[in-house]
């Protein structure tokens, strides 16, 4: 048994020793008795290939995931969220010394809005022409079994899109258009958007991701990024009016609130460009149908 959980220790090396020095480790681990020392100084040894690992022959840079990134900043900007909208006295206070500057404050709101829902609608939207384009060559004889494969999987995960995406524009419209039932005031609702909009852009990424590496979604896939990125600049424009109304009525402001909204005005531009980074990404590493000669099926 200790033998075994011995062994099961190598499995926590980095690729590039296992690579190296893997079979050499456990072979000598199977030669001799094994013991909970034996298991503490392997798991230590882990430790320290991990921290060497930039030392190791062919070891390749470390890489977090994309979508692990996405999911800790979305799950961030609930969790800021909260403080933003549950502390009525800065919300109001802030809109009241903000409304005292004058007809230029009032109309404030109303252009956060405005452009947050621009770069909601225009990011679920972004994944529309790829869609088309997906049953398209699903129904098309001539584009070959795995390109049809690959729409056929863009489509097929739609559906596990649209409910979460259907479900957070719900939230941003109970909470930035029909009051929520939040004694949020205008400041609340017009910074509503930031919070959420960027996680429906997140949500769209996996289609061109997913249509990527088949040809005839090429100009779809590039489309679809340059779309997210048109979106993530409009998430980015509309915290603006939100950090002018913030400017002008500052004072009547707790500390807590500012470190909040401040967090998730830049976090939410930071994920939103991050989304569109990665959708361009993808739609420059898309192969081109040029030079590619496409015979129909037997």
């Amino acid at each position: 048994m200790m033998r075994a959980i011995a062994l099961a220790m190598l499995a926590l090396y980095p690729r590039a020793w296992r690579d190296r020095y893997g079979e050499e480790v456990a072979d000598l681990v199977r030669s001799r008795p094994a013991r909970p020392r034996t298991v503490l100084d392997l798991a230590r040894g882990a430790a320290d290939a991990w921290a060497r690992r930039g030392r190791l022959p062919g070891a390749a840079p470390m890489r977090v995931p994309v979508a692990a990134v996405l999911s800790v900043a979305g799950a961030a900007l609930w969790l800021l969220w909260n403080p933003g909208v549950r502390d009525p006295a800065s919300l109001h206070g802030v809109w009241a010394g903000a409304a005292a500057a004058g007809e230029f404050a009032g109309r404030l709101p109303d252009m956060a809005r405005g452009l947050f829902a621009a770069a909601g609608v225009y990011g679920v939207l972004s994944v529309a022409p790829l869609l088309i384009t997906s049953v398209s060559v699903m129904k098309s004889g001539g584009q070959g079994v795995a390109a049809r494969l690959t729409a056929r999987q863009a489509v097929m995960t739609a559906p596990f899109v649209a409910a979460p995406a259907a479900l957070i524009g719900y939230v941003l419209y109970g909470a930035a258009f029909a009051g929520g039932g939040y004694p949020a005031g205008p400041l609340g609702e017009a910074m509503a958007g930031g919070f959420v909009v960027p996680i429906v852009l997140a949500l769209m990424l996996p289609l061109p991701a997913i249509a990527a590496p088949a040809p005839a979604l090429a100009a779809a896939v590039r489309g679809c990024g340059s779309s997210l990125g048109v979106a993530a600049i409009l998430n980015a424009l509309a915290w603006l009016p939100v950090v002018a109304l913030m400017a002008l009525g500052l004072p009547e402001a707790s500390g807590p609130f500012v470190a909040a909204v401040s967090a998730g005005a830049l976090l939410s531009v930071a994920m939103g460009a991050l989304v569109a980074v990665s959708a361009l990404k993808h739609g420059r590493t898309a192969p081109s149908l040029r030079g590619v000669a496409i015979r129909p099926e037997p």
